[in-house]
Order: structure tokens, then sequence, then C-alpha cells
């Protein structure tokens, strides 16, 4: 699962007997390296990270890796490193006037921890997939439906939930998950500092992160299947 169109269509260009199939949100099935898989991209925002998610669990999907890029909240990463989520939190939810702590949506838990197997896998892929001058690092990554460019507000979530990227899906896929018993995990390549500066050509980066995004797919799908991604 990928947000947005360019994190997800050259994994798409890899698929064989690639077919649409229809629904709140559309999905894409087909075999990756000889393996059935299902490819959402779910658009951008909570509500249609959960959507998906609903969409992929009802069409048959033994786990979700969401893959894309963030903004970095860790004030010792830089762009280019990544971050594989080892817990979810929802910087935008205030339930205080319920007496819960800030981040908590009322009747949920504060976080959200992903599949232990799957974030293994993923720590273990993506640390081959990536250039070696890159940080793969394991940490908590906080989502909200907001676009974050102000450096104070970046500094409030990382000292408020120890944060290491910020982006707008991944704690709703968390959650959603939670409630579907479906594991799940996440991987981010951070394109920004979540503050105002970014990589000069965004779009040569997120090309690049595309390339990485396919790269990585395989990898994973090979190491959970068991089978040797064709070169």
């Amino acid at each position: 699962m990928g947000a947005m169109e360019s994190e997800v269509e050259l994994i798409q260009s890899c698929l064989v007997d690639a077919h649409p199939i229809e629904g709140p949100c559309p999905l894409v099935g087909g075999r990756l390296d000889g393996t059935d898989v299902l490819l959402a991209q779910c658009g951008v925002g909570k509500v249609n990270a959960a959507l998906a998610a609903s969409a992929l669990a009802q069409n048959g999907a033994s786990c979700i890796i969401f893959t894309g890029v963030a903004g970095a909240a860790g004030p010792d990463l830089d762009i280019g490193d990544v971050v594989v989520g080892n817990r979810f939190v929802q910087h935008d939810a205030d339930g205080t006037a319920f007496d819960d702590p800030i981040g908590v949506v009322p009747g949920e838990p504060r976080s959200w921890q992903p599949d232990e197997r799957l974030h293994s896998v993923l720590m273990g892929c993506a640390a081959r997939v990536f250039d070696a001058r890159r940080r793969v690092v394991s940490g908590t990554i906080a989502s909200g439906d907001q676009f974050i460019g102000d450096p104070a507000k970046v500094r409030w979530i990382h000292d408020t939930f120890d944060a290491l990227a910020v982006e707008m899906e991944g704690a709703a896929l968390a959650q959603a998950a939670s409630h579907l018993r479906m594991p799940f995990a996440v991987v981010r390549v951070l394109s920004d500092r979540a503050d105002g500066t970014a990589v000069t050509d965004f779009p040569a980066f997120l090309a690049q992160a595309a390339r990485h995004d396919r790269d990585l797919a395989r990898a994973v799908v090979a190491e959970l299947s068991g089978g040797v991604p064709a070169a």
C-alpha cells in the first residue's frame, strides 16, 4: 500500500496478470515474482488509509505493508534516511476533554505496534535495498491529517511522542489493522525535515524513492514467500 501514485506505480509495473479490483478503494491484483499480491494506492490521509486496509482485508490479504515518504521528526535523521515503524501514534488526536492523554483517540490505545515478523523482515530488506550511506532505523511514526511545516510543531511531535517520522497514514492503518486483526508494517523514506527543509529536486527524489519502493516490495515478498526476486 502507498498513498501516492508515484509510490506504487513501479511496483504495479512489475505485476504479472495485473487486473483492477473495483470497490470503495480500488485495488490492483496480480503476481509479483510468482506470489499473488494486492496493491492499493489509498490516497492521502488517515481515513483513506483505513478504508484501504478494510478493502485489502475484504479481498483476502494476509498482511499489509505500507511504503512511502515522510517528514523527519528525529533531530539526528537526514533526508534519505529510512524509518521502519515500531510504534504508531496519532499526533492530532486530542481527547484531553475526557481526561485522556494527548494523542489518544477516546476508547483506543495511545499507540499501536506492528507485527514483529513483518517489522523484522522490513528492517533486514531495507538495510539491503537502500544505499549504505542511508541510515535504516526503527522508531515511532506519528500520523495526522496535517501537513507539518512548522519547526516548533515538529519539535513538539518529537518531544511528546518520541517520533522519528511524521506523515498522514501510518497510525490510521495501524488502528484499522488492529480491529481487522491484520498483521502490518510501515516503512518510510525521509523526503524532508517537516520544517520546510526538503530536497532541492523533489520529483527526482520521488523517482528514486519509487525505485527503492519497488525493490523493497520485491525483496519483502521474496522473504515472506521463501522465493528469490527476479533480476
